[in-house]
């Protein structure tokens, strides 16, 4: 292959890239389909969508560069838990409350003619 071959398939895997770069980026835009549209149809209001980039890997990144995050304090993490569980009970005490109302006034059988 000469230089010119070379420099010519070069300028051509920037326009269309060959191979798993493309595929990821295949992946990733599927990705961020798939939970776009769970997160219109089940999410909350205004929850943040997502773009591919968030799904591609990133092969380049130096290994000695870390992440820099909060660790969670033990108090932080309880707070949580009991939010959680406080939703939780909310909704197992409405669920009971229907059932308890349902039994008290059950719908009325239809006399069908």
């Amino acid at each position: 292959m000469t230089s010119t071959q070379l420099t010519e398939w070069q300028a051509y895997d920037r326009l269309e890239p060959i191979g798993e770069e493309r595929g990821d980026f295949r992946m990733a835009f599927l990705s961020a389909l798939i939970t776009n549209i769970v997160r219109k149809i089940w999410g909350t209001k205004g929850c943040k969508m997502t773009v591919p980039s968030d799904f591609i890997p990133e092969w380049d990144r130096d290994p000695d560069e870390e992440l820099i995050r909060e660790k969670q304090s033990v108090s932080q993490m309880k707070e949580i838990l009991f939010g959680i569980a406080e939703k939780q009970n909310k909704k197992v005490q409405k669920k009971e409350e229907r059932e308890a109302k349902f039994n008290k006034n059950p719908p009325k059988k239809w006399k069908g003619k």
